[in-house]
C-alpha cells in the first residue's frame, strides 16, 4: 500500500494479492488467476493499471462482472465499469497462462524451470526497473506500493511448495496438492515468491520457525552450512529488535542466488557445501528482514538502503567474533574491495544498481556514520527509523533525519558527501614536531588531493606514540589545507592516521587507485552460469587496459590464472569442475574486482 502509479498521472494503491498458480512444468508453464484489491490514492479510478510480463490474459472480472482491457507488452490497462472513489476499495480478478518470462540464460531474474525445481527470482540483474513480480502474478510492481499476499499453488503431489508467509495448508486431489500460504503484512511485489520441488523441510533447533528448504541429498550439508544461524538470528534481534515479520523465516535452495524474499531466502545451491565459510551471504540475506523487506527503499535509486544495510550487517556479524574480527571484515571485505573496483559515482541515484557502490560503499557509510555519531546514537537511531517506517517505505532523507533527531546536529554534510558526493577522499598529510619548553608540539597539515568534485568533511583521528606517552587525537577535517597543532608533554615520535579505519579512504591502501577518466564499471562474465567454455569478460572502461585473471575456489585456492591484453577479453575454456568460484580481475593500474562464476556439469 501507499504505492503510486509509475505509469503515469493514474494514482492507485493496491492492498492486496490473492494469486491462485498452477505450476506445470512438463510444459514450463502457469495457469492462474490472481485477485487484485485496491483503493485509489486522491482521484477517483475509472482505470486500473498492472503489469503482466509474456504471459497471456484469458478474462478480467470486478464485482460486477467482465471488464474490458488491454494487454500491450508488459502494461495492462483495465476499464473499472463504475468509477471508484478514494476511501472505496474494490478488486479485479485476471485470469492468465502462458510460459513464464526470465532474463535468459546466465541470469538471474523471473521464473525459472528446472528438471527439480520450478522458483520466481523477483529481482532482474540486468532488467530496468529490476521488479519482476509481473514474472507470474499481475501487480503494479514498484517497491513503494506494498501489498498482504494469499497463495494458492497447484503442483504434483510429491512436490512441495514454499511461498511467502506461513503455511495454512496442504490439500490433496487427483494427483495433485494445493499448497496455502499467506503473509499478512505488506510488502513489495519484487519480494513475492514461489518455489516448488521435492524439499526436505529442516526445523531449526533453536528457533522453531526458522526452516530450512533442502534438496534430500543435501540434508547432511545443510546441517553444516546453516549452523550458526541461531547465533546470526540472535545477534540481530539484539541490534534491531525481534525478527519483524510474524512468519516463519526460511532457506530454500535454489539453482539461482542469493535472494531475500521476505521470509524465504533463496539460497544458491553450490553454497550449500557442509561448512560455514558462506556465512557472510548467509547473514547478509538475514539482515533484509529488517532492511529492505520490512523498511523498503521508496525507490530503486535508494537501494543502498537495502543492499548497504544487508552489507553492514555482515560486519556486525563478524563483531559477533570480537572488535578486531569487525575491524578486519570491513576493511579486507568491504572498503578495500570498493576502494579498488573504480567505481566513483554517487551512492544516491548510482549509475550500477548491484555494484560495489550499493553495496560495500554502502556499507561503508553506515560504518563511518556509526563512528561520527557514536555507538549508542547509530543503535537509538536504527530502532526509530525501523519504528517510523516499519512495513513501510523510507528514503535517505528520511534516514538522514532520524540520526540528526538523535545526534542533535544537522548531519547534511555527511550525506551530501557520502552519499550524493563521487568518489572518496585522498588525503596528502605532513606531519611537524618541535620542542616549546617541556612540552612538544605536533603540526598537522591536511590536503585533499582527489581533485574536483567532492570534499569530505569528517573527524581524522591521528594515534601519536612516542617515549612515555601514547595518545589519540582528533582533527575536524572542513577546509581546504587545514592545519592543527597538538600539545603533548611527551616527545611524539610516530604518527599513524585513522587508526580505527573509521574513514573510506585511500589511506587503506597505502597508495590511491589509478582510477580511469569516468571510473570503472561492473565486472561480469558471460555466460554465467556456464559450462566453462566461450567465456567472455566483461569489464566497462577497462577495455583498453591488460588484466591479470586469477579463479579461487570458495576455499580461497588459485584454480586458474591467465593475463589478457588489451582489448582482449575472452577466456576461452577453463578446465574447471562443476560448482562455485571467485574470479578476480586485476588492471596495471591496481584495481581489481570480483565476480562469481558457476559452472555447470554438462553445459555447453
Amino acid at each position: 500500500a501507499d504505492g503510486r502509479s509509475v505509469f503515469g498521472a493514474i494514482e492507485q494503491d493496491v492492498v492486496r494479492y490473492e494469486i491462485d498458480l498452477e505450476i506445470i512444468p512438463s510444459e514450463e508453464e502457469l495457469d492462474g488467476s490472481c485477485r487484485v484489491w485496491f483503493t485509489p490514492g486522491t482521484t477517483p479510478l475509472t482505470d486500473l493499471l498492472l503489469e503482466l510480463k509474456s504471459l497471456s490474459v484469458q478474462s478480467v472480472t470486478g464485482p460486477s462482472g467482465a471488464l474490458a482491457f488491454t494487454h500491450d507488452g508488459d502494461t495492462m490497462l483495465v476499464d473499472l465499469g463504475p468509477t471508484i472513489y478514494p476511501g472505496d476499495t474494490s478488486w479485479v480478478e485476471v485470469a492468465y497462462s502462458g510460459q513464464p518470462w526470465n532474463e535468459g540464460p546466465g541470469k538471474f531474474g523471473g521464473f525459472w524451470f528446472h528438471p527439480y525445481v520450478s522458483y520466481q527470482m523477483g529481482v532482474g540483474v540486468y532488467t530496468i526497473p529490476p521488479s519482476l513480480g509481473k514474472c507470474f502474478f499481475p501487480c503494479h510492481d514498484h517497491p513503494a506500493d506494498k501489498a498482504t499476499f494469499d497463495f494458492l499453488v497447484t503442483v504434483d503431489d510429491s512436490i512441495e511448495v514454499v511461498a511467502n508467509g506461513n503455511l495454512l495448508g496442504v490439500s490433496h486431489a487427483g494427483g495433485k496438492a494445493t499448497w496455502h500460504w499467506a503473509l499478512d503484512e505488506e510488502m513489495s511485489t519484487y519480494l513475492a515468491a514461489v518455489s516448488a520441488s521435492e524439499y526436505v523441510d529442516l526445523v531449526d533447533s533453536t528457533f522453531s520457525w526458522i526452516h530450512y528448504y533442502v534438496y534430500p541429498s543435501e540434508v547432511p550439508d545443510a546441517l553444516g552450512s546453516f549452523r550458526n544461524v541461531d547465533l546470526m538470528m540472535t545477534r540481530l534481534q539484539s541490534l534491531f529488535g525481534p525478527y519483524p515479520w510474524d512468519c516463519k523465516f526460511s532457506y530454500v535452495e535454489t539453482p539461482k542466488g542469493d535472494m531475500e524474499h521476505t521470509s524465504e531466502v533463496y539460497h544458491l545451491q553450490s553454497l550449500i557445501n557442509g561448512q560455514t565459510n558462506n556465512d557472510p551471504i548467509v547473514v547478509h540475506e538475514m539482515g533484509h528482514s529488517w532492511w529492505g523487506n520490512c523498511v523498503t527503499e521508496s525507490d530503486w535509486d535508494d537501494v543502498w538502503l537495502s543492499e548497504g544495510f544487508a552489507t553492514y550487517c555482515e560486519a556486525l556479524w563478524a563483531e559477533h567474533y570480537g572488535p578486531d574480527a569487525y575491524d578486519d571484515y570491513m576493511v579486507s571485505d568491504i572498503m578495500i574491495p570498493y576502494l579498488q573496483s573504480g567505481e566513483v559515482f554517487p551512492l544516491g541515484e548510482p549509475e550500477e544498481l548491484w555494484g560495489y557502490t550499493t553495496y560495500q560503499k554502502g556499507a561503508s557509510v553506515l560504518h563511518m556514520l556509526r563512528n561520527v555519531v557514536g555507538d549508542e546514537c547509530f543503535f537509538e537511531s536504527l530502532s526509530a527509523y525501523l519504528a517510523d517506517h516499519a512495513f513501510g517505505l523510507a528514503t535517505t532523507q528520511d534516514l538522514e533525519g532520524h540520526f540528526e533527531g538523535c545526534w542533535g546536529s544537522d548531519l547534511s554534510w555527511f550525506f551530501d558527501e557520502w552519499v550524493y558526493g563521487e568518489a572518496y577522499p585522498v588525503y596528502d598529510i605532513d606531519y611537524e614536531i618541535t620542542q616549546a619548553g617541556s612540552a612538544w608540539e605536533l603540526d598537522i597539515s591536511i590536503h585533499q588531493a582527489q581533485g574536483g568534485g567532492t570534499f569530505f568533511t569528517m573527524p581524522l583521528e591521528f594515534s601519536v606514540h612516542g617515549t612515555g606517552g601514547d595518545s589519540l587525537v582528533t582533527m575536524w577535517n572542513d577546509v581546504q589545507g587545514d592545519t592543527e597543532t597538538f600539545i603533548f608533554d611527551f616527545e611524539p615520535q610516530n604518527v599513524t592516521f585513522d587508526p580505527g579505519h573509521h574513514v573510506l579512504s585511500t589511506s587503506l591502501l597505502g597508495i590511491g587507485p589509478d582510477v580511469p577518466d569516468g571510473g570503472a564499471g561492473l565486472l561480469r562474465v558471460s555466460p554465467n552460469p556456464s559450462g566453462a567454455s566461450g567465456l567472455v569478460l566483461h569489464w566497462p572502461g577497462m577495455d583498453g587496459e591488460p588484466l591479470s585473471i586469477m579463479v579461487y575456489d570458495l576455499t580461497g585456492r588459485v584454480v586458474d590464472r591467465r593475463s589478457l591484453e588489451p582489448g582482449e577479453r575472452s577466456l576461452g575454456s577453463l578446465s574447471l569442475p562443476a560448482g562455485t568460484y571467485l574470479l578476480e580481475a586485476v588492471s596495471s593500474r591496481g584495481l581489481r574486482q570480483t565476480t562469481r562464476l558457476t559452472v555447470l556439469r554438462g553445459q555447453p
